[in-house]
């Protein structure tokens, strides 16, 4: 049974092909649990062991995880709406006073959680707050490098309120109430660890190939993608999540961004000219918000 206590949350992802296309799902789901109450996973019809995965989580969670499969079909490929709509059935299971998202290639860092749940406290206590607030970090080629740019986000919504008719938006990538209206939200203190493009150009190639077809690219192919210096590259030094420590351990097929080709295109000529303009103002011209920031 859910927690009865105040401010109970319940997390949610969905997930397909977990190994097949290299994510880091058991870890994902397991770096919130703490944060949950309860914890729903949508497994979706796959090839690849990630059943097993999911079993594997309920077996260890004591009873927290909860899992129910789904099948993805071909309806409406176009714009990612099969994750919108796999996204909405398993939020529809959510008990708690507060839903929280993790995608199969996202992680929350336990060190960010006392902020987390400091930032439910005071987002309870208003009735015009709908959510929280998340900054992310996008890793890049391997563990040591993020990458910024105006092609990578640089927050979104993981953590909102239940009962207010909110639905994931497009392809789930952030979510919306009635409407589409934008989520009115504040900072959760809490970053997400972005791992989808910490890929050999092979396992790349894979997940944009599998990828492509839920955006309705039926003539997608599955060779490598090279792995590219590109603008905006980072070494980060500080820590991963724990849960993470053993696969950045294992992973030892990974290369050095910096030391691979560049490839100059008008994308990175615009990440080159906002990051110059980011180092002067802290204002991303022209910005896709997802939210309202309160």
């Amino acid at each position: 049974m859910i927690s009865t206590r105040p401010h109970s949350v319940s997390g949610f992802t969905i997930v397909r092909n977990a190994e097949k296309l290299g994510y880091p799902f058991k870890e994902s789901v397991r770096s919130v649990l703490p944060l949950c109450d309860e914890f729903w996973i949508g497994c979706g019809d796959s090839e690849d062991a990630t059943l097993e995965f999911c079993h594997t989580l309920v077996a260890e969670s004591g009873g927290k995880v909860k899992l129910f499969e789904t099948t993805w079909t071909r309806e409406n490929q176009s714009g990612g709406f099969q994750l919108k709509k796999q996204t909405d059935e398993v939020l529809k299971r959510c008990t708690g006073q507060w839903c929280l998202y993790i995608q199969a290639d996202e992680l929350m860092h336990e060190a960010d959680f006392d902020s987390i749940r400091a930032a439910i406290e005071v987002a309870t206590l208003r009735a015009d707050i709908d959510g929280l607030l998340f900054d992310y970090l996008h890793f890049y080629g391997n563990y040591d490098y993020e990458i910024r740019g105006r092609n990578w986000y640089r927050r979104e919504v993981r953590l909102f309120k239940n009962h207010r008719g909110i639905s994931a938006y497009r392809d789930a990538q952030g979510f919306r109430g009635p409407g589409e209206r934008k989520l009115r939200v504040l900072p959760s203190g809490g970053r997400v660890f972005h791992y989808g493009y910490v890929r050999t150009p092979k396992s790349l190639g894979v997940k944009s190939g599998q990828m492509a077809q839920w955006w309705g690219n039926t003539q997608y192919t599955q060779g490598e993608i090279p792995i590219r210096r590109h603008v905006g590259l980072t070494r980060y030094l500080r820590s991963h999540p724990a849960v993470m420590q053993d696969r950045i351990a294992s992973q030892t097929d990974l290369v050095n961004p910096t030391r691979q080709q560049r490839h100059w295109d008008w994308t990175e000529v615009k990440n080159a000219i906002t990051l110059a303009w980011e180092k002067i103002l802290p204002f991303r011209i022209g910005e896709f918000r997802n939210y309202e920031l309160s």
